[in-house]
């Protein structure tokens, strides 16, 4: 078992994993920012899984909210390629005067644009469990 150092750093929290040979005592002196809210941890009490890096907070677990909104921006290129391809097949409905496939493509691509707002995500309350979160829609 190492010890790290955690500090508040702005909404989030760093870790600063001292050097082989350094104390920890070295290393609070040296490296956390003057005034900080720190603690010396245990390197096992923090997440192994870096998906959420983001979303660590004080204690070492994970805030589900600020891994909700991760997880989100890990969704928003599936979406936008998805939206680019349909971008296209609209226009071409609309070239072709096909209304009702152009209102199709219309209510898909709003749903895509809804996907980042779908409150279902909010069932999710564990870190593992959010990852298997992939709305439908992102795979049609």
């Amino acid at each position: 078992m190492s010890k790290v150092v955690i500090y508040k750093e702005g909404d989030g929290v760093s870790v600063v994993i001292p050097a082989p040979g350094v104390s920890i005592d070295y290393v609070v002196a040296n490296d956390i920012p003057k005034d900080a809210d720190y603690r010396v941890i245990d390197s096992t009490k923090l997440p192994a899984d870096r998906t959420f890096r983001g979303a660590w907070d004080f204690e070492g677990s994970i805030d589900m909210d600020k891994a909700r909104d991760i997880w989100r921006d890990n969704m928003r290129p599936a979406r936008n390629e998805k939206l680019k391809s349909l971008d296209i097949e609209w226009m071409k409905a609309m070239e072709n005067g096909e209304d009702k496939q152009a209102s199709k493509v219309a209510a898909k691509k709003q749903s895509l644009r809804d996907v980042t707002d779908r409150q279902d995500i909010n069932d999710y309350d564990t870190p593992e469990d959010l990852k298997t979160y992939w709305p439908q829609i992102l795979e049609d």
